[in-house]
């Protein structure tokens, strides 16, 4: 996979999972689903996937040049 590749899945899926954990957050802090303030839950996910992207360039100078993680070589 691709660095280009791996990166976005990664940020993608950090995204998704930060906006269902703080749709569920505030959800249970408002007490209701029509009081979920959604400009928070959008601003905790992008900042999430922001922080994802960060970790995926930092990853790219330790680990393999081709994809996003830490390790030199993916397990087979």
């Amino acid at each position: 996979m691709s660095f280009t590749r791996d990166a976005i899945e990664r940020v993608v899926r950090t995204v998704v999972q930060a906006a269902l954990a703080a749709v569920l957050a505030v959800w249970v802090s408002a007490g209701s689903f029509s009081d979920i303030d959604w400009n928070t839950v959008w601003q905790v996910a992008l900042y999430a996937g922001g922080l994802a992207l960060l970790t995926a360039l930092a990853a790219k100078g330790t680990g393999s040049s081709n994809d996003a993680s830490f390790q030199d070589e993916k397990p087979e």
